[in-house]
This record gives C-alpha cells, sequence and structure tokens, in this order.
C-alpha cells in the first residue's frame, strides 16, 4: 500500500473513532452524572421527542406604536419650547392604538409652521407628514422607523424571554419569530404551560446599580470558587441560574460589604473556571430602572466613528441618572436585566440633560457594533415593554415523545436493514462495503448533531432515512458505472478506478442540488423545518466523505490485498 494509502486510512480511523466516542453516551444512555466516559454529552432531543411546552406568542404592535408615537411627540414638544416656534400639541396626548397612529401640530402662524416644517426635515428623521391643512400638521411614524421598530420589539422579547428560560431548568430552549408579529417558544421537559405563560409574559425588569469595587474581579472570583468548593454550589446547565445566585448570597453573607449583593454577568469564554460567569459585587440600591428610561439607540460618535448606544431619560429619570452619575464618577454601573449583568460601563462625569452616552470596550468596528445592539436590545426591555399575547398553548407529553422515538428509531432500523440486505444480496461483497459505508454516514451524521449542540427532532429522524437514501443511491450510482467498465472487459482495478472518477460528478451534481434545497429550507424554515434541513444538510457531507473517499479506499485495500480476477458487482 501507498503512503498516500496510509494517510487516508488514518483519516478514516480518527472520524470513526471520534464520531464513536461522541456517539456512545447517547447510544449507551448514559447518566452523565455516575458514567465514566470520557465524552459525556448526549444528543438534545426536541419538543417532539421527549415532550413539554410549545407556545405562540404575539406582539401587540398597535401599542408599541402608540407608545412610540407618544415618546416622539413628546420630544417634538420639547424642541418646539427649545427653538421658541409657535406651533403646539394638544394638552392631553393621548394616541390611539392603532397600525400607524398619528398626532397633530397646530402652529399660530404661516412663519411658525414654515419652521416647524424645517425642523422635522432636520431633526426627526423618524416621523413623516400624513395631513397637511392651514395652520395644522398631522404625523406619523416614517415607514423605515416603523420596520426598525418592529425589528428592534421582536429582538428585545427573544432576548427578554431567552433570559427567563433558565426559571425552567431548560437546557435548550428553542425562541424564535414567525412571521412579523409573533414569536414561537419550546421548552422541552416542561408540563406546566400556566407557569411558563406567567414567568415569560410578565415585564421585563431593568435596574441601574453601582457595582462596589471594595473587592477586585480576582478576589470575587476566587471568593466564589471557594464557596462553590466548600458548600457544592456549582451552577449545572439546566438547572434554574436564579437559585444558583441566591444561594451564592446566601453563602456570602458576612463576607460582603454592607448592603451589597452578587450578580453574575454570562458571557462564554469569559473567566476561566468559572463557566463563563463573570461574577460582580453591586451595591443592592437600585438607582434607576427601566421605567425611567425612555428609548435606547445606537448610534456613531462623530470624532471617533465608533458606534456606542444612546439612552434617553423621562423627567424623573433624568434627574435621578444626574444625581448617580455626579456621586459615582470613575466607578462602574451595572445594567441589570432580570437579574443579570449586561454591561457595567465606567461613569466618566456627571450626565444630565436625560441623555447619555454608554461608549463601548476593545474591538474592531463590528465587534463594537454587535455589542451596540446587543446593549440596546437591552436596555429596550426595560423601555419598551412588549406586549406579549398567549396565542396558542400546548402540551407534548413525554409518552408520546417516547412513542415519537420507538416509532422513529423502528422504522430507521427497518428501513436501513433492508437497504443493508438489498446491497449485500444485489451487490456480495461490494455491497457489504457499501453497508459498511452506511452505518459510517450515520455515526458521522449524529456525532456532528452532538458536536454541534443541535436538537434532533422527529422530522430530523426523517432526514436521517432521507440520508441512508442519498448515500446508498450513490453507492449505485458508483457501482453501476464499475459494472459498466467491467463489461467492457477491463481489469477490476482499472474499472474501480474509473467507475469512481466518472461517478463523481454525477453524485456532487446532485448533492450539490440537494444541499441547496436544504440550505434554503434551514435559511427560511422554522422549528421542525429547520431541523430536517440541518440534518440532511450534514448527511449530504457526510455522504460525499463515505461514498466517494471511504468507499474508493476500501476498495484499493481489497484489490491490492487479494488477488481479485473478477469483482463481485
Amino acid at each position: 500500500m501507498t503512503r498516500n494509502w496510509w494517510m487516508k486510512l488514518a483519516l478514516l480511523v480518527v472520524v470513526a473513532v471520534g464520531s464513536a466516542i461522541y456517539v456512545a453516551p447517547t447510544a449507551l444512555n448514559v447518566n452523565p452524572e455516575t458514567t465514566k466516559l470520557f465524552y459525556k454529552k448526549k444528543v438534545n432531543l426536541g419538543l417532539d421527542l421527549q415532550g413539554g411546552v410549545y407556545m405562540v406568542l404575539g406582539v401587540d404592535f398597535k401599542k408599541i406604536y402608540s407608545d412610540v408615537v407618544s415618546r416622539l411627540a413628546e420630544n417634538v414638544q420639547d424642541d418646539l419650547k427649545e427653538k421658541n416656534i409657535a406651533c403646539s400639541l394638544p394638552q392631553n396626548l393621548e394616541t390611539k392604538a392603532s397600525d400607524d397612529p398619528t398626532f397633530k401640530v397646530t402652529c399660530t402662524s404661516a412663519d411658525a409652521k414654515k419652521a416647524f416644517y424645517a425642523l422635522v426635515k432636520e431633526s426627526h428623521d423618524t416621523l413623516r407628514f400624513t395631513y397637511d391643512e392651514g395652520l395644522i400638521y398631522e404625523l406619523g411614524i416614517s415607514k423605515l422607523y416603523r420596520d426598525n421598530v418592529r425589528e428592534k420589539t421582536i429582538s428585545q422579547s427573544i432576548e427578554v424571554i431567552r433570559n427567563r428560560i433558565d426559571e425552567f431548568g431548560v437546557a435548550e430552549p428553542v425562541i424564535a419569530s414567525q412571521g412579523t408579529d409573533r414569536l414561537t417558544v419550546e421548552l422541552p421537559g416542561i408540563k406546566d404551560v400556566e407557569r411558563a405563560k406567567e414567568l415569560i409574559g410578565r415585564t421585563a425588569k431593568l435596574e441601574f446599580k453601582i457595582v462596589n469595587d471594595g473587592m477586585s474581579p480576582d478576589e470575587v472570583a476566587a471568593m466564589v470558587s471557594e464557596l462553590e468548593a466548600k458548600n457544592g454550589a456549582s451552577y449545572k446547565e439546566g438547572a434554574k441560574f436564579s437559585d444558583y445566585v441566591k444561594q451564592i448570597n446566601e453563602l456570602a453573607k458576612g463576607k460582603l460589604p454592607t448592603n451589597s449583593e452578587i450578580a453574575f454577568e454570562r458571557e462564554e469564554g469569559l473567566t476561566a473556571g468559572m463557566g463563563g460567569r463573570v461574577p460582580y459585587v453591586l451595591h443592592s440600591k437600585v438607582e434607576v430602572t427601566g421605567d425611567d428610561l425612555k428609548d435606547a439607540f445606537i448610534q456613531v460618535d462623530s470624532q471617533t466613528n465608533s458606534p456606542e448606544v444612546a439612552l434617553r431619560f423621562n423627567a424623573k429619570g433624568a434627574q435621578s441618572f444626574e444625581q448617580v452619575t455626579g456621586e459615582n464618577i470613575g466607578k462602574r454601573l451595572a445594567i441589570v436585566l432580570d437579574g443579570i449583568v449586561h454591561s457595567a460601563p465606567v461613569i466618566q462625569g456627571r450626565i444630565g440633560g436625560g441623555e447619555a452616552r454608554v461608549t463601548l470596550g476593545q474591538g474592531d468596528y463590528n465587534q463594537k457594533l454587535n455589542e451596540a445592539k446587543d446593549l440596546s436590545i437591552v436596555l429596550r426591555a426595560g423601555a419598551l415593554p412588549a406586549q406579549l399575547e398567549f396565542l396558542e398553548q400546548r402540551v407534548v407529553g413525554p409518552s408520546l415523545g417516547a412513542d415519537s422515538i420507538k416509532k422513529g428509531a423502528y422504522a430507521g432500523v427497518m428501513g436501513c436493514l433492508a437497504i443493508f440486505i438489498f446491497m449485500l444480496l444485489y451487490y456480495r461483497m461490494s455491497g457489504l462495503i457499501a453497508d459498511f459505508s452506511l452505518v459510517l454516514n450515520v455515526l458521522i451524521v449524529m456525532a456532528v448533531l452532538i458536536a454541534l449542540d443541535a436538537t434532533l427532532t422527529l422530522p430530523g429522524i426523517a432526514g436521517i432515512a432521507l440520508t441512508v437514501g442519498i448515500a446508498v443511491d450513490s453507492n449505485v450510482v458508483i457501482y453501476e458505472r464499475i459494472r459498466e467498465e467491467l463489461a467492457l472487459g477491463k481489469d477490476p482495478r482499472v474499472a474501480v478506478n474509473m467507475g469512481f472518477d466518472k461517478a463523481f460528478t454525477t453524485i456532487l451534481d446532485a448533492n450539490v442540488t440537494n444541499a441547496f434545497a436544504a440550505a434554503v429550507l434551514m435559511n427560511y424554515g422554522t422549528g421542525p423545518v429547520k431541523g430536517f434541513a440541518v440534518t440532511l444538510l450534514i448527511g449530504i457531507l457526510a455522504t460525499l466523505f463515505t461514498a466517494v473517499f471511504a468507499c474508493k479506499m476500501i476498495f484499493e485495500w481489497y484489490l491490492n490485498r487479494f488477488e481479485v480476477k473478477e469483482l463481485s458487482i
């Protein structure tokens, strides 16, 4: 055998053994807490396989738009006073909830009306004129800003819901947008619909608290690690995060400064040994709340050309924010959403006027822009609480999930067994090689699903079954091409090489076409459709490896190891 073949063998062994290691905990159904296996993670089962709660939530955009228009009208009113323009809004400004709420502005003269028009065009590009008669203007939200509000509200709602999922002890929730005004939430393993509705539906709790720097970050991390080690209080994925935080604070009593508490920022890849949880010691006093915040949005600093987050407070919030920033210059102000720290910028100076800017940390423009987007979503969760309406909810029982697994596995095994027997009887020794590649194909697909932390659903099982069919089709194309070459009287070794080479273009074309279809389903589909597409796409890539690479390598070994004069195909 050539050196090139041995390198191919090494790659095949690594892939096969690695896949087996990843799949072993699932195949053996081990307990991750007690098993001695090197790799312990099992495949995540979707809602349809393990049971749980499925909900569809609608966002009340009529109220959202009404709140936005009221806020923009207040800004216009403030600018009219500041610019001394003789136009006014109704004293009791109440915008009715509708898809396109508006407000009216009445001017005292044509000059005032002209000045107001110039003001809107210059400083209020989020508004559009909907009515113009005499000295009266009517204004509503511009189409671009309406779309922006819709996108931000959906993102905000997903962030808030995701922030609360830990309360259910769900390790792999599925939260996604559906259409333009709906969200779907899947909570595998949960059966209490009312509790889920109560927790998800309540308004987000946004708080601003001063970080107590009496303890350095390293000291706080060391203290938390010590408390975990001595009391067995480590957080385990799938447990309630709030219970863990409460336990840590109970254990830390007497060790923390007076009127202080521990909170965590949850960031993957940070603080080695803490599982991505960055501990903070915060003063317990809430300085400013989300009720004091009118809006949060991204803007670019004109001097540094760097993205930042701009905040706008109401009258009460502006006063409170000016006081707290003036008294705590040089300290950090933690932004806490539902008990989780999302950012802790340093206060550079007293901030008055009801507006503030949050500058971001290190990184390039795109990194800062993404950080600004995430932070603005968190802040708006307190500034613009979306009204979520529960449109549909249903409970999938664990017995139904178990039955789905049983029947899905039975159908898959029987289908694969039928294919294996057919290939073995029809192609004999060559069919045995094909069967080996099919087993390896399924093994690789399952291993990749587990490695990517993907969720296996019932349509996903269908995707695996379809993958086996695609792989068999590839083997049949190759074998029939080899058979044609043998019929021309060519030597088996030459026939095999030509069969694989000539069939490759056809196989690649078919699999690329299937991959494009799977990519479209994955990009535009949701829930089960996306699960099917992900599994199918992984299976297509595995098929190219097993049918073309692995099978040919085994044929090369077989033809070199034995004196083959007639190939059984």
